[in-house]
């Protein structure tokens, strides 16, 4: 509980005026004043116990179940009007990544039943929000203190990585397809799974036929192909230090997970099974390939609040550890950004991996490199920093060639390109049965 500006300035005043009165000898008038100082003293003290003695406001806090990294949020507290003091003010505790809520505020009480006060929250960091209690200032009766009231609150919500570019507009129709994992259609006489058995329609091949249905029927029957189900696409994101660097508000390892969830989704989408393992983070995880529709729930779960580390990326470690989990065969996607040192590094684990999986390397390319080699100099400086970027650019197509010489399948794109390229090549390997 403190003092209000009020009870400050009728001090002040008491104090300013008494004064001059001890200069004088008026003993009944300066004893009348002691007094009224005395009276002004117990109100006040009155007035503070009985605002002590206040319970806290009724109040609720009232926010999604989950929430989105670098997306605004609205945060509703409710509180019960009739516990409310005119004056109020709120300062909830939320997480502090976001100092633009507008809180502390005041609040009074609303003519209804409920008081509602809404503010927006835009976390900025995935994992774990912590969100605290309620906590109220509330002014007394005659307005001479105001004392802390704590509503309890404290919840935990998970801010997961943001999926808001599925619904934008400016998506083509191809990317669309792509983004959201539209199911693929079975196609005619393409395919390595059967599907059903159909009438012949021109144009199918002679392989197409079932010549014992035909038989049966006495009329030409061809067999329906569709893509293969229930195969395996496991998701290897670097969590070394490596793709810590900053791209936008986001981090490399952001970028890498939205393209990583949004391959997953994809793969769930084609009944097929989606696993992934984080490797050189602080802590190593792994989930099994899971199957189904709730399969990205799963693996949202297991790995929304994963961050960098500071160590450097060990990929043969890596390759060892997900030889060890399985060895069914499986699409693996590598996703980190390639630098020269990784050569015989990252050769010994695709050589690993190769013997049971299909490899795919993404290199996660810098939007800044990308602009600046196809910046014209316009002084020595930046003609130096063209060249040592064109050498580096050199280097990693060399280190490009070197990995599909060795089996692996390469992609190098910017971050806000990698779901989409990695969904294009997987629905590409698996139309062509190389999954």
């Amino acid at each position: 509980m403190k003092p209000d500006r009020r009870l400050l300035a009728m001090i002040a005043i008491w104090a300013a005026l008494a004064l001059p009165l001890l200069l004088f000898d008026a003993q009944t008038l300066r004893a009348l004043w002691w007094a009224l100082g005395a009276v002004v003293l117990i109100v006040a003290g009155l007035d503070g116990w009985r605002l002590r003695r206040m319970p806290a406001p009724l109040a609720e806090r009232r926010l999604p179940s989950a929430l989105s990294v670098q997306q605004p949020h609205t945060v509703r507290v409710r509180l019960t009007s009739a516990s409310l003091q005119p004056g109020t003010l709120l300062a909830d505790h939320h997480p502090g990544d976001d100092p633009d809520t507008g809180l502390p505020c005041l609040i009074s009480p609303a003519d209804e039943e409920i008081t509602e006060l809404s503010y927006s929250y835009r976390p900025a960091r995935r994992g774990p929000a912590e969100f605290g209690d309620l906590e109220f200032w509330v002014p007394s009766a005659l307005g001479l203190w105001r004392g802390r009231k704590v509503s309890p609150a404290a919840c935990t919500v998970p801010v997961y990585p943001d999926f808001s570019r599925l619904g934008q507009g400016a998506l083509d129709a191809s990317h669309a397809f792509l983004l959201t994992g539209t199911r693929l259609k079975p196609r005619r006489g393409e395919g390595m799974e059967f599907h059903q058995l159909r009438e012949y329609h021109p144009g199918d091949s002679l392989r197409q036929i079932d010549w014992k249905a035909t038989a049966r029927r006495r009329s030409l029957i061809s067999r329906e192909y569709q893509d293969e189900q229930n195969q395996q696409v496991l998701l290897m994101l670097d969590g070394g230090r490596r793709l810590a660097m900053p791209v936008g508000e986001l981090t490399g390892f952001d970028h890498a997970l939205n393209a990583a969830l949004l391959l997953a989704f994809s793969a769930l989408k084609q009944k097929d099974k989606a696993g992934a393992m984080l490797f050189s983070g602080d802590q190593p995880r792994w989930l099994p390939p899971v199957q189904g529709q709730q399969g990205i729930n799963h693996l949202l779960n297991g790995l929304y609040d994963l961050h960098p580390s500071h160590h450097a990326s060990d990929f043969s470690l890596a390759a060892r550890q997900l030889v060890r989990h399985t060895r069914r065969r499986a699409l693996v996607v590598l996703i980190t950004r390639l630098q020269q040192e990784d050569r015989d590094d990252l050769m010994t684990a695709v050589s690993l991996l190769r013997r049971h999986h299909l490899v795919l390397v993404a290199d996660m390319l810098l939007p800044e490199q990308q602009a600046l080699s196809r910046r014209r100099p316009g002084d020595f400086d930046e003609a130096l920093q063209v060249c040592a970027d064109a050498q580096e650019q050199q280097a990693r197509q060399q280190l490009h060639t070197r990995l599909r010489h060795a089996g692996a399948l390469v992609t190098a794109t910017t971050p806000q390109q990698m779901p989409t390229q990695l969904n294009q090549l997987y629905l590409m390997l698996k139309r062509s049965g190389r999954l």
